[in-house]
Order: structure tokens, then sequence, then C-alpha cells
């Protein structure tokens, strides 16, 4: 009898060393928990009001976006469910310290703040703070030639900030904001500015939509370069899911998902460097 059971406790440990090896994310912890709150699946947190990014399809009501299917694509290589958890943004940290999801994949980016608070993974992706012109203004070539001229941004952005900035260093400008970034555009084609501060990822998203209406200028304001954000403590996770940005990487799967969304290619050789405005 005891002579079974040991025959069957090998079999399930065999077993059971099978099934890790193929689901890479349920290896045991300290404790003999899986990495994810939940066994087989990976809990993403996201503010879903942030087209390419992530966002609400207006027909479906599901997440859709660059990060959506990113996320998807690392589910898929730790042999994983990707679940999405929407949240606002002002909370989107203390949900994730607080077990509410597994990590945040939502345009995160790579600050050393965030550094020293939680895993981070290497930059997936590059951001930056542009400017966009009407298709064929060449009077705007540098945040210098933003003197004198009516600028656009979103209201309580990280453009808002630049702006902000730009104009306590001497650039005397007139800001407008706006409540949607999509207005910020309209106002562009209006004639009521004559540059908008956003976000690389965005503006290259909006160019894809209108490649006849807008462009930008070659100067970056910041350098914001784009990561996935765990709890300090899940390093383990952290590190899985790093391997599997890794390989995707490396097979061109996050290229071609850079180009689907925004029309370029964003995601190789990424300035790993934060850059801000002073």
């Amino acid at each position: 009898m005891k002579k079974s059971i040991k025959i069957l406790s090998l079999a399930v440990a065999a077993a059971a060393v099978v099934s890790v090896a193929l689901t890479s994310c349920k290896s045991s912890t300290s404790s003999g928990g899986s990495l994810t709150l939940t066994p087989g699946k990976l809990v993403v947190g996201v503010d879903d009001t942030y087209p390419p990014m992530e966002y609400k399809d207006g027909n479906t009501g599901k997440d859709v976006g660059f990060d959506v299917d990113f996320a998807n694509e690392i589910g898929k290589k730790l042999n994983l469910k990707v679940e999405f958890q929407s949240s606002a943004w002002d909370g989107i940290f203390t949900s994730l310290n607080s077990k509410k999801f597994d990590c945040i994949i939502s345009a995160i980016s790579i600050t050393e703040d965030r550094k020293t608070s939680f895993a981070m993974t290497k930059p997936y992706l590059a951001n930056a703070q542009v400017i966009v012109v009407k298709k064929g203004n060449t009077s705007i070539k540098s945040q210098s030639d933003l003197n004198g001229k009516n600028v656009g941004c979103q209201v309580n952005s990280t453009a808002n900030d630049s702006a902000t900035k730009l104009v306590s260093k001497g650039i005397k400008m007139n800001v407008s904001t706006y409540d949607q970034e999509i207005q910020c555009f309209q106002a562009i084609q209006a004639n009521k500015v004559d540059a908008v501060l956003i976000d690389e990822v965005a503006a290259e998203y909006y160019i894809k939509q209108n490649p006849n209406d807008y462009q930008t200028t070659d100067v970056k304001l910041t350098n914001e370069p784009v990561g996935a954000c765990f709890r300090k403590s899940d390093t383990k996770l952290r590190d899985k899911v790093q391997g599997a940005i890794d390989d995707l990487t490396k097979q061109g799967e996050v290229k071609k998902l850079s180009e689907k969304w925004f029309g370029v290619d964003l995601s190789s050789n990424i300035d790993t460097k934060l850059k801000i405005l002073d």
C-alpha cells in the first residue's frame, strides 16, 4: 500500500513538472502558490480611456488597443488567459498594490520613482512628447518656434505639464486646453491652434488615421519609454513576463503591433533614458 502511494506520488510529481513546463507562470512561489493571483490567469490593470493604447470599442464594449493586443500575446507565450480590469488612472497603482490585478500594462512611463516603488520591465515601446502641426507647416520645427503661437494640449496631461514648463522658461505661447485629444486635432484643422503637444504614440495614431492632415516635427520635448508594472515583491512574475516580451520582440511581433496601431515601429532601438522638461 505504501509502495503504491509512493509510485502514485512520483507520477503526480512528474505530471506537475510537465504542467510547470507548459504553464510558465504556474510555477510555485515560496508559499507554494501561483505566481499570478488566480492560477492560469493574468489579470491586467488598464486605464482604458487612452486610444490607441487601450480603450473601449464603441460597438462591442470590449477593450482594444496596442497594449491590449500586446498583453494578449504575452498571455499566449505564458499559456495564461488574460483578463483586463478597468481602473481610473489616479487609482491604478493603489489598486495594483491592493492586489486587484497582477500587473499594469497601460502606457506606463518608466520613471525613477516607479522603478523604486515597483518592479518594472525593460521598455517595450518608445514614447515622447512631440509637436504636431498641420501638414505642410514649416514654420514650427522646434520648441523655440512655438513663441508667439497658439498651442493646444489635453487638460491635466503630461503634455499640459510640458506646455506650462515651456511658458515658465520664457516661451510666450498661448495655451488652449481640451478635454479630449481628438479636440486638439480638430482645433488644428479649424486654425484655432498652430500646434499641439501630445504623446508620440497618440500622435502617430491620429496621423495614421489622417496622413494628409497632420505631421510631427523632428523635435522631441521629452523621452518617456513605456514598460509593464508589477508589485515590488513580484519580481518572479515580472521576470516571466520580461522573458515573453523578449521573445515577442525578437520574433518581430511587437514591431507588427506597433505598425498596426501607430503606422510606424516604436519598438526598436528604444532610448531607455528618461528625459523630462525641467
